[in-house]
């Protein structure tokens, strides 16, 4: 009887530690089956995506930063909503509103520490002073400097709404082209950008793919010279007996004028009319608003006119006054 109850109580263990056995064998599964379910596969993205491999675009962001690596020398900080150059290998930094390559219509800023010397190059001529603000059209190039070495951070073109300058148009590295339309239709164009040969007013739009803000551009492509309008007595080299009149600077447009190589502060009337009178070789140059720029030459002769013709009569009595004068101051002088 006693050895009946001591099988009996050996099964229930036996039992007991089959049950436990195949739980734990049960949990290891659950743990296998879930671990091998939590992949990429079953992860759903929702960001940007690269056109060319259709595979999610990585951003490179560091911890806790707010910032996305946009190429080798360029961030995005979401904080500042800024483009960041690190400079001295990491140590400081310089911010901007404008990524690098980015064209606007857009003042552009720049944001350095007091102990950092920037450099700025507009079409090639070096600007003087701190600055802090980009403008005026042009091509600007962003350099740091210690003693006489100079390092690039990054370049940024502003435009008018009227340009002859622009041959094609490329998006930022970090950027991608969202649309295109000349002449408010649409207008093909690559996720790299598009040309713009033709004239016309463009409307372009590109993103930032690591803000996904939106950014726009609208341009007028103008490349047809200016032309004036001139009157007075001209012959056929060019030659003018009489002053010389020209009309036709366009709105937004100005004019060069030199006269034997010396510049002449040539002014229009009311009417729009420039005069010019004195003699001389002249050369005429015409921008329009677009940069584009026409010259002409022309040679004013000595000639005759209202003017000249008074000032001649009056000199004229004053030199026969003046002979009267004496005639009368000898005959009254009386030698004793």
């Amino acid at each position: 009887m006693h050895k009946l109850k001591s099988v009996r109580k050996k099964l229930v263990l036996l039992a007991a530690s089959g049950v436990l056995f195949l739980a734990l064998a049960c949990s290891g599964m659950s743990a296998a089956v879930f671990a091998a379910g939590d992949t990429d596969d079953e992860f759903t993205y929702s960001g940007p995506l690269d056109s060319d491999t259709n595979e999610p675009v990585r951003e490179e962001q560091e911890a806790d930063s707010g910032r996305v690596k946009l190429s080798e020398t360029m961030y995005y900080d979401k904080n500042t909503r800024s483009f960041v150059y690190p400079i001295n290998n990491g140590q400081s930094e310089v911010r901007s509103s404008a990524a690098d390559g980015m064209v606007t219509s857009e003042p552009v800023t720049i944001y350095a520490a007091s102990d950092t010397s920037i450099v700025v190059h507009q079409d090639g001529n070096q600007l003087s002073g701190k600055v802090q603000t980009l403008k005026n059209p042009g091509e600007y190039v962003i350099s740091t400097q210690a003693g006489s070495d100079m390092t690039r951070l990054f370049s940024v073109t502003i435009v008018g709404k009227t340009t002859n300058g622009l041959q094609h148009f490329e998006v930022p590295e970090g950027f991608y082209m969202t649309g295109a339309e000349l002449d408010g239709s649409g207008y093909y164009y690559t996720r790299f950008g598009t040309d713009l040969a033709a004239e016309g007013e463009y409307f372009l739009s590109y993103m930032c793919s690591a803000s996904e803000k939106v950014y726009t551009l609208t341009v007028t492509i103008d490349r047809t010279p200016p032309e004036l309008q001139f009157s007075g007595k001209i012959d056929e080299e060019n030659q003018v007996r009489s002053a010389l009149e020209f009309t036709g600077v366009e709105e937004g447009g100005s004019v060069v004028v030199t006269r034997d190589g010396a510049k002449v502060n040539a002014r229009a009337d009311s009417e729009g009319v420039y005069t010019l009178k004195d003699s001389g070789l002249y050369k005429i140059q015409d921008y329009d608003a677009a940069g584009n720029m026409t010259e002409y030459q022309y040679r004013i002769m000595m000639y005759f006119n209202v003017s000249s013709i008074l000032f001649v009569l009056v000199a004229a009595l004053l030199v026969i006054g003046i002979g009267i004068y004496v005639l009368i101051r000898r005959k009254s002088l009386k030698i004793g």
